[in-house]
């Protein structure tokens, strides 16, 4: 399933690598959002040669959750992976994956890796290799090896279609981290399998839609995940607890580094917004306090501006600099678009 909107370059790179996955029969499903581009052009010239590639354009803009929305229930497969057009899939995914969900019949999804990088194909990060161990993992236990950045991003995940029916469509009330809701609701109810295996890889698209969001289109997401949680029946409160306070620790990371990385882009009032949900949902005062304090700097002074955002670039730099052994290890699976 790849939701699609305005970015044919990419998708051909998307489409590709479902279309080369081996082992296993497929059907790979386009849903575009009115793009009005090249990306019909760019689907009929791979159709022309695999029957396996199907496309549905919508006559108008549904918006992105409605899109995502029409395409879960498009699905009439007994497994699916979510894949976004700026994203790719690696080679052997979905054999492993199939295979695996086979062995284990009552498991109800299979991540492996998924490399995270931006658009210049550096690797930034594995996520999935700090996994404290492999395999099946049962509820309630299952919840917390989730935690504290550890939850796999679901381009690297196959899923049993019959979820769909257990748990429900993603909660678009839980906006942009509904990827994380879902996941998190299947592991509370269902055993799922970890593996430190390759599978996909995530692009850090700084004109995507995630990086330029307001904070009105995440955070009160965020609380929505934090209440499906809490009411949720199948947990027993010795789990929910030391998982609710693992995810608001999450939270609180979050709000900080995005509202530092807002102000190297000049985005002020979404830097002061996170300080204020910091302090009114957390009560914290120091990390508000510097995002407020270099917010007003940034703003008074261009220098500034200019001084923060060369030293917020640099560290950037340093830190896949000092991730060299990723790029080392992967380098055979960055592909440009």
């Amino acid at each position: 399933m790849i939701p699609t909107f305005q970015r044919p370059r990419l998708l051909k790179r998307a489409i590709v690598s479902a279309l080369e996955q081996q082992g296993v029969p497929l059907k790979v499903c386009i849903f575009d959002n009115a793009s009005g581009d090249d990306t019909s052009a760019v689907v009929a010239s791979l159709a022309a040669g695999d029957p396996r590639l199907r496309y549905h354009c919508h006559d108008h803009n549904l918006g992105a959750t409605a899109n995502f929305e029409f395409g879960f229930n498009s699905i009439d497969t007994p497994f699916f992976s979510v894949l976004s057009d700026d994203d790719y899939l690696l080679p052997g995914f979905y054999k492993r994956a199939i295979d695996d969900l086979c062995r284990h019949p009552d498991a109800m999804f299979w991540a492996g890796l998924t490399l995270t990088m931006d658009e210049r194909g550096n690797i930034w990060n594995a996520r999935g290799a700090g996994w404290m161990r492999e395999g099946l993992f049962t509820p309630p236990e299952g919840l917390m090896p989730l935690m504290h950045g550890m939850c796999p991003i679901w381009t690297g995940i196959m899923f049993r279609r019959e979820l769909l029916e257990l748990v429900g469509l993603p909660d678009r009330e839980a906006l942009g981290p509904s990827d994380l809701d879902f996941i998190l609701r299947i592991a509370m109810r269902f055993p799922y399998l970890l593996y430190k295996v390759p599978a996909a890889a995530f692009t850090l698209n700084s004109a995507s839609f995630s990086a330029t969001e307001p904070l009105s289109s995440f955070w009160p997401g965020w609380k929505k995940m934090f209440r499906n949680l809490e009411s949720n029946q199948a947990l027993d409160d010795a789990f929910k607890a030391p998982a609710l306070v693992a995810l608001h620790e999450d939270a609180k990371r979050m709000l900080f580094r995005r509202g530092a990385n807002a102000l190297a882009q000049g985005r002020y009032e979404f830097a002061r917004e996170a300080a204020d949900a910091l302090t009114a949902d957390y009560g914290q005062a120091a990390r508000p306090r510097v995002l407020r304090g270099i917010a007003a700097l940034c703003e008074w002074s261009a220098l500034a501006q200019r001084a923060y955002a060369s030293a917020y670039r640099f560290t950037e730099r340093w830190i896949v600099r000092s991730r060299v052994g990723l790029k080392a290890r992967y380098a055979e699976f960055v592909r440009p678009a």
